[in-house]
C-alpha cells in the first residue's frame, strides 16, 4: 500500500473518532456513535445509536453542524414520537417544526455550535441544496418553507412575512415539547389547505409560481383534451403533431426534472410537503463516500461464573479422570508414572534458567528501587559529624527510602486450541518455567487457558454451556460460541497442588496429542 494513502487513513480514522468524541460529549452520555454508508444522519433513540453518513470531507462546518442537530434528536425527541404519525403531509410539517425547535435549544445549551450552524447553512445554500436557485422566497413558496430556510439560516435571509405568518411564527418561537410541535404542525397543515383552496378559485391559478412549484395543478384533465383533440385530426396533421408532441413532451420531461430538483423527491398531486426539507435530503446525498462501510459490534457481558473454572475444579476433574483411567487400564499406571519422573528430570534440567531469571529480575528490581530512592533527615544527631558543627548545619543522621516494589503481577493466558497442537508442549514448557519464577520471587500470578470443548472433552463429562448460557447479549452484541477460562494455576494454590498441578498439565498435554 502506498505511503500517502495509509497516511489518509490514518488521517480518516482519527477524524472518524474525533467526530464520535464531539457527539458524545454534545449527547452527554455515552451514546454509540456509528458512521456507515447512510443517505442521512439519523438517531435510533431506543437503542442510543447515532449513525453518520461517511462524508468524502469530513471537516468543516457542514459535518459539525449534522452532529449537533442529531445529538438534539437524541436528547430532546421521544423515541415514539414519530411512530404516531403516518400522513406524509403531516409528518413533514412536524420535521420542519421539530427542526426549528430542536436547533434552537442545541444553539443555546452549546453556543459554540452557532458559528458551525451559520456557516455550515450558507455552504448548502451556496449548492442549492434547498433548491431555491432563481427563485423568488416570497412569491414562490408556501409558508413551512419560508420558515424552514428563515430557522436554517438563523433568520438571516430577507424573507417577508404577513401578519398572519408573524403570528404563526411567534408560535414556532414558543414550542417547548414535542407534543407542542406536533398540534402546531396540524394547525399549520388545516390552514395551508385552506389557503390552496382560496388559490384554486383564483383565475390565474394554473400559472400561478406556488401551483406549479408545489404540483398543484390537475394536469390529468389537460391530458384527456390533448388526446380528444389529437384524435380528431387526420394522418398526416397526426403525424405532424407526434413529432410536436416528441418535441413538447422532451421539454416537459425537461421541466418535470427542473421541478423535482426544486422539490426533492417530488410531490405528488393534493399532497402538501416541504420542498426544501425534501430537497436537501435528495441532495445530502452528493456529500455521501459510497465507497467506504463499516461494521460496528460490541462484546457482550460476561457471566464470569459461568465462563470460569475454577482451579480446585480442573485439579479434582483431572485427579478423577486419572483414577479412572489407571482403574480401567491398569497399564496406564506405568505410564504415568514415568511421566511423573520426566517432570522431575524436566525441573532440574531448568533450574538454572529459573534462578537466572530471578537474578536479572532482583538486579532490575534494585536498579529501579535505587533510581526512585530518596534521603531525608532523621531529626537524630550523627555523633561523627559533631566536629562541623561550627561551620556546616548538616549534623543529623540521614535515611535513604526505599520504594516499596510490589504493585506487580503476572496474568498469562495460554492458547489451547487445535492450531496449537504443534507448539502446546514447547509452549506449557515456557509457561512452567514463568510459574517457577514468579513462585521464587513472590509475584501474584494467574494461569488460564482458553477452550470452547471443556464440556466434550474426555476428562469432563458435564454439559458444554453455550454462548447464551455465558453471555448476555444485547442490541449491537456480537454472537459468541461457548468459551470457557480454565484457571490452571495461580499464586493462592495450596503447597501439594503447586507440585502438582505441573505433572497433570503435562498429563492433560499427552491426552491432547
Amino acid at each position: 500500500m502506498r505511503p500517502d494513502r495509509l497516511a489518509s487513513m490514518d488521517t480518516q480514522t482519527i477524524n472518524l473518532d474525533s467526530k464520535s468524541i464531539l457527539a458524545k460529549l454534545i449527547a452527554t452520555e455515552n451514546i454509540q456513535v456509528q458512521h456507515n454508508k447512510v443517505k442521512t444522519a439519523s438517531f435510533d433513540t431506543k437503542h442510543r445509536v447515532l449513525t453518520l453518513p461517511v462524508f468524502k470531507n469530513q471537516k468543516g462546518d457542514v459535518y459539525d453542524m449534522l452532529i449537533a442537530h442529531e445529538c438534539a434528536h437524541a436528547l430532546h425527541t421521544p423515541s415514539d414520537g414519530w411512530a404516531k404519525i403516518e400522513d406524509d403531509s403531516l409528518r413533514s410539517y412536524v420535521n420542519v417544526l421539530e427542526d426549528c425547535r430542536i436547533d434552537r435549544i442545541i444553539q443555546k445549551q452549546y453556543p459554540g455550535v452557532v458559528k458551525n450552524y451559520l456557516n455550515g447553512f450558507d455552504i448548502l445554500e451556496k449548492q442549492n441544496f434547498f433548491g431555491t436557485k432563481g427563485k423568488d422566497l416570497n412569491k414562490e413558496l408556501m409558508l413551512i418553507d419560508k420558515i424552514n430556510l428563515f430557522y436554517k439560516s438563523s433568520k438571516r435571509l430577507p424573507i417577508s412575512f404577513s401578519a398572519v405568518d408573524n403570528n404563526w411564527l411567534s408560535k414556532v418561537d414558543a414550542l417547548k415539547t414535542f407534543d407542542d410541535v406536533v398540534d402546531l404542525a396540524k394547525l399549520l397543515l388545516n390552514w395551508q389547505k385552506k389557503e390552496v383552496e382560496k388559490l384554486k378559485k383564483l383565475p390565474e391559478f394554473d400559472n400561478h409560481p406556488v401551483a406549479n412549484n408545489y404540483n398543484l395543478n390537475d394536469d390529468e384533465s389537460e391530458d384527456e383534451s390533448n388526446g380528444e383533440e389529437s384524435s380528431e385530426n387526420g394522418q398526416g396533421q397526426e403525424a405532424e403533431d407526434n413529432g410536436e408532441d416528441k418535441k413538447d413532451s422532451d421539454e416537459q420531461t425537461a421541466v418535470n426534472s427542473e421541478a423535482k430538483e426544486g422539490g426533492g423527491k417530488g410531490v405528488a398531486p393534493g399532497v402538501l410537503v416541504s420542498i426544501t426539507n425534501e430537497n436537501m435530503e435528495s441532495k445530502m446525498s452528493s456529500l455521501h463516500d459510497q465507497e467506504k462501510s463499516y461494521s460496528y459490534f460490541t462484546l457482550p457481558k460476561v457471566r464470569l461464573n459461568d465462563m470460569i473454572v475454577s482451579n480446585n475444579k480442573f485439579l479434582n476433574d483431572m485427579r478423577k479422570h486419572i483414577l479412572d483411567c489407571t482403574k480401567k487400564y491398569p497399564s496406564d499406571l506405568i505410564y504415568y508414572n514415568w511421566l511423573k519422573g520426566a517432570y522431575k528430570d524436566f525441573k532440574n534440567e531448568n533450574k538454572k534458567t529459573v534462578m537466572y531469571l530471578v537474578k536479572e529480575f532482583e538486579m532490575k528490581k534494585a536498579a529501579t528501587a535505587y533510581k526512585r530512592s530518596s534521603t531525608d533527615k532523621t531529626g537524630t544527631i550523627d555523633p561523627l559529624k559533631l566536629k562541623d558543627y561550627k561551620f556546616s548545619d548538616d549534623i543529623f543522621k540521614r535515611l535513604t527510602i526505599l520504594p516499596d516494589a510490589k504493585n506487580h503481577g503476572m496474568m498469562m493466558l495460554l492458547d489451547w486450541s487445535g492450531s496449537m497442537c504443534d507448539s502446546i508442549k514447547q509452549t506449557t514448557e515456557q509457561l512452567m518455567n514463568l510459574v517457577w519464577f514468579c513462585q521464587k520471587v513472590n509475584i501474584p500470578y494467574e494461569v488460564y487457558f482458553f477452550t470452547s470443548e471443556i464440556g466434550e472433552s474426555a476428562w469432563n463429562k458435564e454439559r458444554s454451556k453455550q454462548g447464551d448460557e455465558v453471555f448476555d447479549y444485547k442490541y449491537g452484541n456480537v454472537v459468541m460460541d461457548k468459551c470457557h477460562l480454565v484457571c490452571v494455576a495461580n499464586n493462592r494454590m495450596k503447597k501439594t497442588n503447586i507440585i502438582n498441578f505441573t505433572p497433570i498439565m503435562s498429563i492433560a498435554i499427552l491426552l491432547r496429542k
